[in-house]
């Protein structure tokens, strides 16, 4: 046992070491690039690549582990040679996946992906574009870093292999937990958030963050997405039809301005789970968010605003992105689509505004956090700012530590800033620092206590932000990323779950208590808010200006596996799998039922070809 235990500690070293000269390999290769790289982020490459490339190690090592159980009785020289040919195949497959992605980045500025798959469906195409000596280059290539790679191999790691003796029944049960344990490099260690391209993100340079990816996991990542990721569905409506009423749907024209100047400093607070049905403004629960309730009196409401989606991650795309929810996997877990998008963030740095990011926990969670550094953040603050005593949520820190953090920065914030604040202590499972306002022991209990808790520190957070200087040129909005199935348990299609509050509030702000009862979406902020500031909003084709003199109400909200569609006066929501109407009620809802139609359809064309 303790030669098989030696053999898998020489190998896990091995192809961390391996994927670390690869990852050299790579930024050498792309020497423009690296030149782009400062000396203080190299170490951050290379040390958050290798917990990538730990991960991918994990994964062999979890085989290694499997294949020592099946094969506990062979003797030494048999596990050699089937450790010899299982690594000759892995290391063929690696150097073919690490050469090709060399080149392939070189022109295409991002690293292997499930891309390359899509062309093996028209083999004869692909290989047409490649030029004979190329081809045969790259063989060769290939051919020499696998025989350099396992002779290196069959020198430094598998020796102790040979004198292994046959095992013992009894020792199968330590050869299935070590298997097991694999699970720990694996996901990227004990935290929530398992190992995803955002772990190793850190720097504003793209580059940097692209060098620290391993491409063979970062492959495996696209492919195990690509699946739902780039399904489409049919459509019940005439696609040229479905272009053109699209264009009218989206159409807007001059803007009601509601601000009193068109620099204002932003910010954004995005509450977790904030759905209407706590609100008593619109019709919920008197005494939930009485602090809300009160500012949603002073400041202008949008009564009749639906979230995108049922998850944190595709609201903050909604919201930042101006981009729909899909009915599988969010676009945020597929960085080359996700990329792509137009962001509030990154148009407004390039406005001159200063950028933060705040959220109390672990931005890694869902791969939020690479697609913050794509939507050119230029700081963020994250549980890892606070002392570890402030870090007694399971999801981080709580959010009165994070406002109060937010209030000290802005005090001293360069102008016009844009900062976001992303909250947590109302998610799942609702712990909070403080008495539950609600006795009961039900989950729906617990989160209306927890959705208290943060209503009362938005609200101590408003009444010291109205004594602070740079309140008078502030917009502040607030919005949902998402509601929730509770008080009512609603089931998962259901369009009042997706019902939530937006607030805007400020110095900033031309006129207070006042009202949009026009059905928009969390998508609609992004062309909203730039059109208050005179700035194009050309690059979001997905959101509209709501507070345009002419713009037509409609939200489009997503779901597992199905859609819905609100107007002023009508609902329907589609099961996209079993192809009927979950409900179709309206006064309009023939006419309504093209509209929804043809947002999805050139919806699903837009999302298709990012």
């Amino acid at each position: 046992m303790i030669k098989r235990l030696n053999f898998t500690i020489r190998y896990f070293i091995f192809w961390v070491l391996l994927f670390s000269f690869f990852r050299l390999a790579f930024m050498l290769y792309q020497f423009e690039l690296f030149k782009s790289i400062k000396l203080n982020e190299l170490p951050h490459i290379l040390v958050r690549g290798a917990w990538m490339d730990a991960s991918l190690a994990g994964y062999i090592l979890l085989l290694a582990y499997l294949m020592f159980t099946l094969l506990f009785h062979f003797q030494g020289n048999q596990l050699k040679k089937v450790f010899n040919t299982l690594t000759f195949i892995l290391l063929t497959t690696v150097s073919i996946v690490v050469i090709s992605d060399m080149e392939l980045y070189r022109n295409w500025g991002f690293r292997i992906d499930a891309t390359p798959l899509l062309y093996l469906k028209t083999p004869k195409e692909a290989m047409a574009s490649l030029k004979t000596l190329s081809l045969i280059l790259f063989i060769a290539i290939v051919v020499l870093v696998t025989l350099g790679t396992y002779i290196t191999y069959k020198r430094f790691t598998n020796r102790t292999l040979a004198e292994a003796k046959p095992l013992k029944w009894f020792y199968l049960p330590v050869l299935l937990f070590l298997a097991a344990a694999m699970i720990i490099p694996i996901r990227g260690g004990f935290g929530i958030a398992p190992m995803n391209p955002g772990k190793v993100y850190f720097s504003q340079n793209a580059f940097c963050n692209h060098a620290a990816l391993n491409p063979v996991w970062n492959m495996m990542y696209s492919v195990s997405k690509s699946s739902s990721m780039n399904k489409e569905y049919p459509v019940e409506i005439d696609k040229s039809f479905a272009r053109q009423r699209f264009s009218q749907l989206m159409h807007t024209d001059s803007t009601l301005k509601v601000l009193n100047t068109n620099r204002p400093n932003i910010l954004i607070i995005l509450l977790e789970s904030f759905g209407a049905r706590m609100v008593k403004a619109l019709g919920g629960l008197p005494d939930v968010t009485p602090n809300l309730n009160q500012l949603a009196n002073e400041g202008l409401l949008f009564t009749r605003i639906a979230a995108s989606g049922d998850r944190s991650d595709k609201g903050i795309i909604a919201i930042l992105a101006g981009f729909p929810a899909q009915p599988t996997q969010s676009v945020i877990k597929y960085p080359t689509k996700a990329n792509k998008l137009a962001t509030l963030s990154s148009v407004l740095q390039d406005n001159g505004y200063t950028t933060t990011f705040y959220y109390g926990g672990d931005p890694d969670f869902a791969n939020i956090r690479s697609f913050l550094y794509h939507a050119k953040f230029q700081r963020f603050i994250t549980q890892d700012d606070f002392p570890k005593n402030f870090r007694n949520s399971k999801w981080g820190v709580h959010d009165e530590h994070v406002f109060n953090y937010l209030l000290n920065d802005l005090d001293s914030a360069k102008a016009p800033f844009f900062k976001m604040f992303f909250t947590l202590s109302s998610h799942e499972p609702f712990e909070i620092p403080a008495k539950p306002k609600f006795k009961g022991k039900s989950e729906a209990e617990q989160f209306l206590s927890s959705v208290y808790y943060t209503d009362s520190c938005l609200g101590h957070f408003i009444n010291q932000a109205r004594t602070k200087e740079w309140f008078k040129n502030t917009l502040i909005i607030l919005v949902a990323d998402h509601g929730h199935r509770h008080p009512a348990n609603l089931p998962n299609y259901e369009p009042l779950k997706f019902h939530i509050p937006m607030v805007w509030l400020g110095g900033a702000l031309k006129e207070h208590n006042q009202t949009i009862n026009t059905t928009c979406s969390q998508t609609d902020l992004a062309a909203t808010l730039l059109a208050q500031l005179d700035i194009p909003h050309d690059a979001f084709p997905l959101s509209k200006n709501v507070l345009s003199k002419n713009t037509y109400p409609f939200a489009y909200m997503a779901f597992n596996e199905g859609f819905g569609f609100v107007t002023q006066t009508d609902t329907l929501v589609y099961d996209l799998v079993g192809r009927k109407y979950i409900k179709k009620t309206g006064v309009r809802i023939d006419r309504s039922t093209e509209d929804a139609w043809s947002f999805f359809s050139e919806y699903q064309k837009i999302f298709s070809e990012l």
